[in-house]
């Protein structure tokens, strides 16, 4: 099939479709109706995200989950969707990978600094704590003694004045004799009391070698992380607190990791490995007033005694060294528990935990989970109390962290309208709008131009035969001359098939084909001898 055939048969179903006027006009609705309907879709359907946390119930995981709920139950245009990991680092595994968006990570975590923060989700801090010794209860209160009586002195008589004579001699003698007996009683009551203070030393002699007894065989305290060589310490799985947390601070101290034995404990199981001593110190990381850290107080506390805890002293040192932690000071009673815990103001690291997001993903779709992020921290924070406290991070240029743009965008105040983002696009739009309708009609223009041309070139062809037709040789190279002018008629007439021609241009055809065939006619009849025949033929031919 040649080019001109196949164009001839584009163009008539093209002709006959547009002669069904309302067919053109109901497909011409729904195209237009498909297009705005395409264009409201992709404006007003729901944003996608997909947020990378874990392990399974872990605060991180909680967050996210209360965050998803929040958004759904506002039905607003984000939606979050959950991909469960094994940890933090399975988390920035996935972001590294492609396959989350979003991740929950706390700043000590691999590369995640890198990834620009949408938000600061909390403030973790670190607690070293000591479990009560086993079979020690509580001290009691000191109760100061009641004051003794004195003994009311007995009313001294009133001695009538002696008589003189004999009476008063007698008198004399008989109050003689009882001053000697007062005076032997005084010496009775010193000597007991003399025995009495020997007794008193003595049992304050026993107390004093009881006492240096019991603190001889005391062991040493443990309230130094230099002092954990040699122990055992359990980390409580689920919460943030892990082997490479305490690595920073044994490795900073001095403590070699082999001289310490780590140990995974659950949760549920920290009591019970208490009782049965087999930790000497427990490790845990979390909100300052979440439940990971006030649960394990409560687990580590035994008969009424709170637990102790290592103050790492050295945190603003680790703090320079480390620029991924904060030096804290915690209040006494801030982790809970009875008695509060702890008991005096403690010294400690923090790190921040972000919600990150990958920079090269939509900054408007970040601009608008930010916006709904810290427009609901209150109700984000009153679903899971403790556990989430919504900041916004630095925007200065030297801040420790980067923001993403979007989250940026929206932080300063700099979030675009629908016009102030499409404003330009449309403008031009209709600039180099009326351009494409004149290439449209350009293109028009060319092609009823290249029908005339086609027209102009056909005609031209039967007017060359006609002048080529007294010039063939023989009879067999004018039959294949008559076969070229049969295919040039046949040409003619899907031209005129194609294109409608006016009355002058079927009037030029029709002569230009009738005096080819008076040429061909002529030359035969001089091929064949009949000169006359060829003379009629031109005569009629000219007339």
């Amino acid at each position: 099939m040649s080019v001109e055939s196949l164009e001839h048969i584009v163009r008539n179903r093209v002709r006959m479709f547009l002669r069904h006027t309302w067919l053109v006009t109901v497909l011409g609705t729904l195209v237009i109706a498909g297009c705005v309907w395409a264009a409201f879709y992709s404006v007003t359907a729901p944003q996608v995200m997909r947020i990378a946390a874990g392990p399974a119930g872990s605060a991180s995981d909680k967050i996210v989950h209360v965050l998803i709920d929040r958004f759904a139950a506002d039905k607003n245009k984000i939606r979050l969707r959950l991909v469960s990991t094994g940890g933090p680092k399975e988390s920035a595994a996935a972001m590294s990978k492609g396959t989350a968006d979003l991740a929950v990570l706390p700043s000590t975590v691999g590369d995640s600094p890198s990834w620009p923060v949408v938000a600061i989700m909390r403030q973790n801090v670190m607690a070293l704590m000591v479990p009560a010794p086993p079979g020690v209860t509580a001290p009691a209160k000191k109760e100061s003694p009641a004051p003794a009586k004195k003994p009311s002195a007995a009313p001294e008589k009133k001695e009538k004045p002696a008589k003189t004579g004999k009476g008063a001699s007698a008198a004399k003698v008989a109050a003689a004799k009882p001053a000697k007996s007062g005076k032997s009683d005084k010496s009775s009551k010193t000597a007991k009391s003399a025995d009495t203070a020997s007794d008193d030393d003595s049992a304050a002699g026993s107390d004093t070698e009881a006492a240096d007894t019991a603190a001889a065989d005391k062991p040493d305290k443990l309230d130094k992380v230099t002092k954990l060589a040699g122990k055992r310490v359990g980390i409580i799985t689920g919460s943030v607190a892990t082997a490479d947390l305490l690595n920073v601070l044994l490795d900073h101290y001095g403590v070699p990791h082999d001289k310490v034995q780590v140990s995974l404990i659950e949760p549920k199981d920290l009591a019970q490995a208490v009782k049965a001593n087999q930790i000497d110190a427990v490790f845990v990381a979390g909100s300052a007033i979440g439940r990971a850290i006030s649960d394990a107080v409560d687990a580590v506390s035994q008969n009424g005694q709170a637990p102790s805890f290592i103050d790492i002293d050295e945190a603003d040192g680790i703090v320079k060294r480390n620029p991924a932690f904060d030096s804290i000071d915690i209040d006494a009673g801030t982790f809970g528990g009875n008695p509060p815990s702890p008991d005096d103001s403690l010294k400690t690291l923090s790190f921040p935990e972000y919600l990150v997001a990958r920079k090269a993903f939509n900054h408007d779709a970040i601009a608008t989970l930010a916006k709904l992020i810290y427009s609901s921290r209150l109700a984000l924070a009153a679903a899971l109390p403790g556990e989430i406290k919504i900041k916004a991070p630095s925007t200065e240029k030297d801040a420790g962290v980067m923001v993403h743009p979007g989250a940026l965008a929206y932080l300063g105040d700099d979030q675009k309208s629908f016009f102030d983002k499409y404003g330009d696009d449309i403008f031009y739009g209709l600039l180099i709008f009326p351009i494409f309708g004149s290439a449209i009609a350009g293109m028009a223009g060319y092609f009823r131009k290249s029908g005339r041309t086609r027209r102009l070139r056909l005609l031209q062809k039967l007017l060359d035969m006609v002048r080529k037709a007294n010039a063939v040789p023989s009879l067999e190279a004018l039959d294949q001359f008559q076969h070229d002018v049969d295919q040039l008629v046949i040409a003619v007439i899907h031209q005129t098939e194609r294109e409608d021609y006016d009355q002058s241009a079927q009037m030029a055809f029709s002569l230009a084909l009738d005096q080819v065939r008076f040429a061909i006619a002529s030359r035969r009849a001089m091929l064949l001898g009949h000169p006359d025949e060829g003379e009629a033929s031109g005569k009629y031919a000219a007339a």
